[in-house]
């Protein structure tokens, strides 16, 4: 949870930089300044995406060690 409430912060963080720096631009040149997150926040978007994959991993392995299995029915004599 912890991975994927700070990855999507950064990814928030930068969204909202792009945002800001959108609504202030005056000229052309402005322009080239929503550049640098945009192409920013795609990599963000994939890092994210690569960490919560990843934290998927320990998530399930955490879960097979403590997990106890509840017979099934034919199992049961």
């Amino acid at each position: 949870m912890r991975v994927f409430i700070q990855m999507g912060l950064f990814s928030f963080l930068v969204a909202a930089t792009m945002f800001v720096i959108y609504q202030f631009q005056d000229d052309v040149i402005g322009h080239f300044y929503t550049a640098a997150p945009g192409a920013v926040l795609g990599k963000t978007y994939m890092n994210s995406m690569m960490a919560v994959l990843n934290a998927r991993k320990s998530v399930r392995e955490r879960l097979a060690r403590n997990a106890t299995e509840l017979p099934t029915i034919p199992t049961i004599h």
